[in-house]
């Protein structure tokens, strides 16, 4: 009986899933890393996905700074599709991602941008996601569209409205937290129903004795 109730309740808790937890993040510390592109160094993982770490599009340039991620030719009137910084996580094959928020702090300079957007490759960049700042947000992934993600999963800032092409805005630090768990696999579902089978068997043999 309790080799029984143990597999009803570990498979109890894998359906169940886990509580949300930091699926990725770096603090970005060091000198000057906007020399990588993609920028890996410092960054926490999750074991359930591969990560990209912070990249950025092809419409905007790295630029000196230390501890923080920066870039300018930000100075477009209106959003600039390919000036962005970028983030993609890929799950691990049979991985759900349930993601909960992006929490970033950031600053500009002052002829920087004024203007920012969040976007998914979930609609093809097209939707705004919360309301980001030059300071930094915590923007809510709670919506329908980031649950039960499978698949890779890019996410794009956006900024523009700078009153300069050398004005600057970075990302300094940045967390996504989500929960990612391994989706019960046949065997699990199967052994779930026979041992609940054999539970309820035994029990009522017990009840009729």
């Amino acid at each position: 009986m309790k080799k029984i109730l143990t597999i009803i309740g570990l498979a109890a808790v894998t359906l169940a899933g886990a509580q949300a937890q930091v699926l990725v993040t770096n603090p970005i510390t060091g000198t000057n890393p906007n020399t990588s592109d993609p920028y890996i160094v410092g960054q926490t993982v999750n074991g359930n996905i591969t990560f990209s770490g912070i990249g950025r599009g092809a419409g905007i340039s790295g630029t000196n700074a230390n501890d923080r991620y920066n870039a300018n030719s930000w100075n477009t009137v209106a959003l600039d599709t390919t000036a962005y910084f970028t983030f993609t996580l890929t799950p691990n094959v049979s991985v759900d991602i349930d993601f909960v928020s992006f929490v970033y702090t950031g600053q500009a300079s002052g002829t920087g941008p004024t203007s920012f957007a969040f976007r998914s490759s979930v609609d093809s960049f097209v939707a705004n996601v919360g309301t980001p700042t030059a300071a930094g947000a915590t923007i809510s992934l709670s919506g329908a569209s980031f649950q039960n993600v499978t698949s890779p999963i890019e996410f794009r800032l956006y900024a523009f409205g700078a009153s300069s092409a050398a004005g600057t805005f970075s990302v300094n630090n940045f967390t996504f937290n989500a929960t990612a768990v391994p989706e019960p696999t046949t065997s699990l579902l199967l052994g779930l129903g026979s041992a609940f089978m054999l539970w309820n068997l035994r029990r009522r043999r017990s009840i009729v004795a």
